[in-house]
């Protein structure tokens, strides 16, 4: 069997005119796992195919010549030069004419160059990249598409990073108004931390991740590099904003973090905070887990291990159910009973520090702490889990978990808008803003009667 692919290009003036864009030849085959094009094949096909459109698209470009905007006169061409055309179905080399300076003496400031690459390829490759390792994007292009050289790693991170840069320059922008329907509900944030590349630093740097959610459901997330962004409080309320605001109940989340509290306060003050009960019953467990322990059973007398046992179980039940300043009392008795009892004793100093520390914890966070056993009745959220799922998938399946990076603060924080961009699905959205008309690259073939 011979194929034979043949292209038809319509002109505006209604002329048609056709090209072939090869042949195929295929034999007999008795399985059916053989049947379609291969792999290589497909790529040649698309190669032909988007060297005939972008070289017809140019041409058509190349002939409208803008008139002086001073004097009026036509440019003329003084001559031509070749520019490759870097796009996700193969580089193109296209005849690029250069015009004559216009000889009328103002002539306005000259036009930045272009960039010659197109939208659909720096989508795709951002988007692999917020997914996947710069070089496993790098490899999965070149696999799978008829990519030209030059799109190494080094090149889809920069073309990634560029794209970040430019999300981030839009949060200065004003906002247009929501046409969303909902409000927001709940809003939670955290942290999490990834390594520095710089390895004299030794040390790692936090990256604040949330997710906004509206009573329809709907979701946006935010990230950010704290000591890099200077305009978190401008992200917040962008992620609020773009959910149709805030609803007048509307709680905010956090792990009793200052700093956070310090932003939902100057974005949302009218908002109410709740403590994290996920990450209050973390210390209640570190510091029972002390309590009931086979070291402070070797320590202490058993009525003793016993009566601060059972005052930790009633600080927690007291908590649970919203009575604070009973809690606060509560472990007050357990630290004068573990200061009478500690006498050098190592395993009740430990308790001494954990008490210490979860009794100024409460202190600092006593007006965020709600009923949480009446919250879990009905139905109300009581803990970050959802905050939680986002610092996993915004973060750590990115950064630091099966990928183990080094990362400077900034590239971080350019690849997280990207990302966070992604997750949401507004990447295509975000690329027809700069690019009017790229949401129709993706609608479906017109059928031709």
């Amino acid at each position: 069997m011979e194929f034979e692919l043949i292209l038809k290009i319509g002109d505006q003036d209604g002329t048609v005119s056709s090209v072939s864009l090869g042949q195929i030849c295929r034999s007999k085959v008795d399985d059916v796992a053989l049947l379609g094009l291969g792999l290589s094949e497909s790529k040649q096909v698309l190669t032909r195919l988007q060297h005939e459109i972008v070289t017809t698209q140019f041409k058509s470009i190349s002939l409208e010549r803008q008139p002086c905007a001073c004097c009026g006169k036509t440019p003329s061409i003084k001559d031509y030069q070749n520019a490759r055309f870097r796009s996700l179905f193969g580089d193109v080399t296209l005849r690029v004419p250069r015009f004559s300076k216009c000889d009328c003496t103002d002539a306005g400031p000259r036009k930045s160059q272009r960039r010659w690459i197109s939208a659909e390829l720096e989508c795709v490759q951002s988007e692999l990249a917020a997914r996947l390792s710069y070089q496993h994007s790098s490899d999965v292009l070149h696999r799978l598409l008829p990519i030209g050289k030059g799109h190494s790693a080094s090149t889809v991170r920069s073309r990634t990073l560029r794209v970040g840069q430019r999300l981030d320059a839009e949060l200065t922008a004003v906002p247009e108004p929501s046409a969303h329907p909902s409000s927001v509900i709940s809003i939670g944030l955290d942290g999490g931390y990834v390594r520095h590349c710089d390895a004299q630093a030794a040390y790692n740097f936090e990256i604040i991740a949330g997710r906004v959610l509206a009573e329809d459901g709907s979701q946006r997330s935010v990230a950010f590099v704290r000591t890099v962004d200077e305009h978190s409080r401008t992200r917040v309320q962008h992620a609020v904003a773009a959910l149709g605001g805030a609803n007048k109940d509307l709680r905010v989340f956090t792990d009793g973090d200052g700093a956070l509290r310090d932003l939902q306060l100057s974005v949302l003050p009218e908002a109410i905070h709740v403590l994290d009960w996920y990450h209050l019953t973390r210390r209640l467990t570190v510091l029972a887990s002390v309590i009931n322990g086979k070291p402070a059973a070797a320590e202490l007398e058993t009525h003793d291990q016993d009566r601060l046992s059972e005052w930790m179980d009633s600080v927690k039940w007291r908590l649970w159910h919203g009575r604070l300043i009973g809690a606060i009392e509560r472990l007050q008795d357990m630290l004068e009973r573990m200061e009478r009892l500690c006498k050098g004793k190592p395993t009740i100093k430990r308790m001494l520090k954990h008490a210490t520390e979860l009794q100024g914890y409460l202190q600092n966070n006593s007006d965020s702490i709600p009923n949480y056993g009446e919250r879990y009745r009905a139905g109300e959220r009581i803990a970050t889990s959802f905050v939680e799922s986002a610092v996993n998938q915004i973060i750590d399946k990115r950064m630091s978990k099966s990928q183990q990076m080094r990362w400077s603060p900034e590239s971080a924080h350019l690849l997280l808008q990207v990302r966070t961009s992604v997750l949401d699905g507004r990447l295509r959205e975000d690329f027809a803003r700069c690019y009017p008309g790229f949401a129709a690259n993706d609608s479906a073939l017109l059928e031709c009667a």
